[in-house]
């Protein structure tokens, strides 16, 4: 992993100052997240996941800071239902979300805000700490996710060479539906 392209880095930083300032704690996930959790993906954009109670306060704020592409209101799309909302910082598309679920068919993966938060791990972006998803995280959000198997390939090959932390695995499996939980573990086990 090499730094961040410097238009990336710049709204990674902003955004971040804009949530200290609100108070609101957060946590970075997506293809930013899995770039500097060092894969080997190309970060497009920021996703974050506020925590419930501030995200309203974040979408005010952030509105008047940044280009509101999208307004932060509940919606759900199939896959998706979240308080949602996109924005634009220094041309890098933002997204926040909070009380995300990830639903397939089979059954629902609810994020637990306080579980991720307190799994995630703490980097240094310059001056700024951000709290990034960890890859066992990762790997079982994108194994919910359609179209998402090159990723979920890419995290299980890091994994390998890691090592799983079998607490934090531990704890995303327990909210996620049966039918993915014997995915993850039947592709760990092939992995290792």
């Amino acid at each position: 992993m090499g730094s961040l392209p410097l238009e990336l880095e710049r709204a990674l930083i902003e955004v971040s100052n804009t949530l200290l300032k609100v108070g609101a704690r957060w946590v970075l996930v997506g293809s930013t997240a899995s770039y500097l959790n060092g894969l080997s993906v190309k970060p497009r954009d920021i996703d974050i996941i506020v925590e419930a109670d501030k995200i309203y306060r974040v979408d005010e704020v952030f509105a008047s800071d940044f280009l509101p592409i999208r307004r932060v209101k509940y919606s759900s799309n199939g896959i998706y239902s979240s308080h949602y909302g996109v924005f634009k910082v220094y041309n890098v598309k933002v997204e926040v979300m909070a009380d995300l679920t990830i639903c397939r068919e089979y059954g629902c993966l609810k994020v637990e805000f306080e579980d991720l938060y307190s799994y995630s791990k703490n980097i240094k972006i310059r001056e700024n700490i951000v709290k990034i998803a960890p890859l066992e995280w990762q790997l079982v959000a994108n194994i919910m996710i359609p179209g998402k198997m090159e990723r979920v390939k890419i995290i299980l090959n890091a994994l390998k060479t890691r090592g799983i932390d079998i607490e934090v695995l531990n704890n995303v499996l327990k909210h996620t539906p049966i039918k993915a939980r014997k995915q993850a573990i039947e592709l760990i086990q092939k992995y290792r």
